[in-house]
């Protein structure tokens, strides 16, 4: 299976168009699919990505409850209820959601973050502080695991 994996920048046009990497394009391409679904992250202030094969193994992994779980309601919710199918155009562009965009703070470029079954859209100077910042946490937990003071592993 083919993944998402790599980070591109690309423009974001005046009707909201941006181009998907080409790489990415090949992997829901190759599962004979003609677009992406998109929806809001629910953690960071991007927009998420994937084949809508992947939102439709959500859907189907969902017990059919009258009454559903709170986290299953919240999926059903929160990622299901707010995804958008956005087909390719003959240059392999998307529309992004205007909404979608104002929640992620796009304007002018999209930076598109591999992330194996499913990739992000950033905006690209905030991209860099949440890599930054995930560095730093990164290297925090590190030595702390080294030093054997605490943090993940000990």
């Amino acid at each position: 299976m083919k993944t998402f994996i790599g980070t591109f920048v690309n423009k974001i046009d005046a009707k909201g168009r941006i181009s998907v990497p080409a790489p990415f394009r090949m992997v829901v391409q190759a599962k004979g699919l003609a677009g992406i679904a998109l929806y809001p992250s629910l953690t960071d202030p991007c927009i998420e990505g994937c084949g809508l094969d992947r939102i439709e193994t959500l859907a189907e992994s969902l017990p059919d409850d009258a009454l559903p779980g709170v986290k299953q309601d919240a999926i059903a919710h929160l990622i299901i209820g707010t995804a958008r199918e956005t087909p390719f155009d003959g240059g392999g562009r998307i529309v992004l959601p205007e909404d979608f965009m104002a929640k992620a703070g796009l304007t002018d470029k999209g930076a598109f973050v591999g992330k194996g079954r499913s990739f992000q859209i950033w905006e690209p100077a905030a991209l860099a502080d949440a890599q930054a910042a995930m560095m730093r946490r990164l290297a925090a937990a590190r030595r702390a695991e080294l030093d054997g003071s605490g943090g993940p592993g000990t």
